[in-house]
């Protein structure tokens, strides 16, 4: 079980992070399963794609099961960027990432990886923080009206042509797929 010093020590070093560092999430993210659940898996790959959405529905990201890469929504990303703070943003970023992550630890039942992130989130920010509020309230509760009417479409090329994000963490440097 994780001790309160170092649930004071994870907070303080998400405090410190900046919203668009994926690096740095996810290097807080890893070391959070593994204080938690005692779990890793070197050599994650991440991706960037345009994978739409429409009137409100869309995947925050997928673990592609049997390989080590993680892919985020691009479209979604860039609304979030675009009409919320900083600190929604960034708890989007996490959250995402530690759903996603535990997946690619091999815990492939969705309800159970959902369960995972909310407790984890809970226990480490409470349901005041908000990490806390998109692990109780869901991704989609903090996307503006627009995004809720509007649709977006990838084309075949964006579908086809992820950006890759380098993750500076030592159990990534050795990538493989």
């Amino acid at each position: 079980m994780i001790s309160e010093p170092q649930i004071q020590l994870l907070k303080a070093e998400y405090e410190q992070l900046d919203s668009e560092d994926y690096s740095g999430v996810f290097r807080l993210v890893t070391k959070i399963v593994r204080y938690f659940l005692d779990k890793s898996r070197p050599g994650i790959l991440l991706g960037l794609v345009e994978l739409g959405y429409s009137r409100g529905n869309f995947v925050g990201g997928f673990h592609r099961v049997g390989t080590n890469e993680i892919y985020l929504n691009r479209s979604a990303l860039r609304i979030m960027r675009n009409d919320s703070s900083d600190n929604y943003y960034k708890a989007y970023i996490f959250h995402l990432l530690l759903h996603e992550y535990l997946h690619s630890c091999n815990i492939i039942d969705e309800a159970k990886v959902r369960e995972l992130t909310k407790n984890i989130s809970l226990v480490l920010f409470g349901n005041r923080h908000a990490a806390g509020k998109i692990a109780v309230f869901g991704l989609d509760a903090f996307f503006p009206y627009s995004f809720k009417e509007d649709q977006y479409s990838p084309t075949r090329s964006e579908l086809a042509n992820p950006e890759f994000v380098l993750l500076k963490h030592r159990a990534s440097e050795h990538t493989y797929i």
